[in-house]
């Protein structure tokens, strides 16, 4: 009689990896923010102007942002008027109604507050020539006031800029104002294309708002507004910076800037004669953060582990202006509140986490998603 030796079994170690992971990973800037919460003119400014009809013909929220900046354009004409101040929708609206047209700065709040009131994050930004260092009484427009949003469907930032009624693309994508910089002293603005909406940009004809107060002729103006456009006004991306809050309608005093600098663009010390006092970065992150994300952190919990069995500890990290709802929704089960931290038990298997946040406004941000397997 023989006895057969078999070989020992060896045992398969537990297995616990990720498998797809589509995690939103936040980026912050090093400086603080003012995003304004809702108050009772955005809701105003929605409400009687009905904006959610304004965009309901988009298709996507591409398609809506430019149905709010063709609306914005037909409010009024390019003009100089300069009461009220350019800080309340509301009041450039009632004002707009009742005659007076307004310059790019005027377009550029109404611009977005109207985003912001649908719950868009958007924000002011400011553009330059390259020599506005000095600049005589009499001497022309050498800056530029427009509007950045966040799109959630391209995933950055972009420029609507409502006053001359475009934005600008390179490679069919819609570019922010930084993007748009690079292109003009990067030597590639032959590949951008400016896209225009229906209603270009138009001068008011009303000496009530400032027609012939700032030239003399209207040969002088058409000459100035040739040279503004010349370039597609590309050259006054020379010089870019971004106001550091939307809060423009509920607190007083200025907003401070900060301001992009590189190796073609240093600071400027005096900015139009005046001293700067503004903030300088050349750390992108610092004038482009990532916004309405919720980032998941997992941590394995060593002693479930040593069980046999995997628990997961879960942070969730945002980056979303005026949360107000943190949701998650673990496998199929339905989107559920959750707390930043809670300890997730796996089931042998698959086993999947999604995340995103909701804002004030009701507005959805990104998703996160992690797929992850588990064999005890």
């Amino acid at each position: 009689m023989t006895t057969e030796t078999r070989e020992p079994i060896e045992e398969i170690a537990p297995e616990l990896r990720i498998v797809e992971w589509q995690n939103e990973w936040i980026v912050r800037s090093g400086y603080e923010y003012d995003y304004q919460a809702p108050d009772d003119m955005l809701r105003e400014l929605r409400e009687r102007y009905e904006l959610d009809d304004v965009i309901s013909g988009g298709r996507t929220e591409f398609e809506r942002m430019l149905l709010l900046r063709e609306w914005v354009r037909n409010r009024w004409d390019h003009g100089w008027t300069r009461e009220p101040e350019a800080r309340n929708a509301l009041e450039i609206l009632e004002a707009a109604e009742r005659g007076s047209d307004f310059n790019c700065g005027y377009y550029s709040i109404t611009m977005m507050q109207s985003l912001m009131a649908l719950g868009f994050v958007a924000r002011r930004a400011g553009i330059a020539k390259a020599q506005t260092e000095w600049m005589a009484h009499d001497e022309g427009n050498i800056g530029h006031s427009i509007p950045e949003v966040y799109s959630h469907d391209l995933h950055k930032w972009i420029v609507l800029d409502a006053d001359m009624n475009v934005h600008y693309e390179l490679d069919g994508v819609p570019l922010s104002a930084l993007e748009i910089h690079r292109a003009w002293v990067g030597g590639r603005w032959g590949e951008v294309r400016m896209a225009q909406g229906p209603t270009p940009f138009r001068r008011t004809e009303k000496t009530s708002s400032g027609l012939l107060k700032i030239y003399d002729t209207l040969d002088e103006h058409d000459a100035s507004s040739w040279v503004f456009a010349r370039n597609r006004v590309g050259d006054y991306y020379s010089h870019v910076g971004v106001y550091l809050g939307n809060t423009h309608h509920s607190r007083g005093g200025p907003i401070p800037m900060l301001n992009w600098v590189d190796e073609r663009t240093p600071p400027r010390l005096i900015s139009a004669n005046i001293p700067s006092a503004e903030a300088w970065t050349g750390n992108e992150s610092d004038m482009y953060p990532t916004i309405d994300q919720v980032q998941i952190d997992l941590r394995a919990d060593a002693e479930a582990w040593e069980r046999g069995e995997a628990a997961l500890k879960v942070e969730l990290q945002d980056s979303m202006p005026n949360l107000e709802r943190l949701l998650v929704r673990i496998d199929h089960e339905p989107w559920r509140d959750a707390e930043r931290s809670f300890t997730w038990n796996l089931k042998p298997g698959k086993n999947e986490i999604m995340a995103k946040g909701v804002n004030a406004f009701g507005r959805e941000g990104h998703i996160s998603r992690i797929l992850l397997r588990f064999h005890p």
